[in-house]
């Protein structure tokens, strides 16, 4: 027997029996910013600017002053983390908009 269209009333946590919800988002509020940063960091030139910058912090070995090196850095890290966040939104509200479409449920596997 083939159920009338119903949308999907469960939570897509990843606790809840039996959810097929899905989900492409990587970040969520609380995991934002210091999983950003975490894949941030996995770039070279980032690693190496920071590197660079707690080398300025030493004044015997630092020929200009940490703001000339502290001001790209957040200003690559900054656009980047503004770009993931966009796109990660809309990756919400695309999982949002299939995860509450009406289906059709098979009840009991008969036709």
């Amino acid at each position: 027997m083939l159920g009338g269209s119903q949308g999907l009333n469960h939570s897509c946590s990843p606790f809840s029996p039996q959810s097929n919800c899905i989900k492409t988002s990587k970040y969520n509020i609380v995991t934002f910013l210091p999983v950003n940063l975490f894949e941030q960091f996995q770039e070279v030139a980032n690693t190496y600017f920071l590197f660079l910058l707690i080398l300025q912090l030493i004044p015997q070995i630092s020929s200009l002053s940490w703001f000339t090196t502290i001001v790209p850095l957040v200003l690559v890290l900054t656009i980047t983390a503004v770009k993931d966040a966009t796109d990660d939104y809309f990756r919400h509200k695309s999982d949002n908009q299939v995860n509450n479409r009406q289906s059709q449920v098979l009840i009991s596997g008969v036709c």
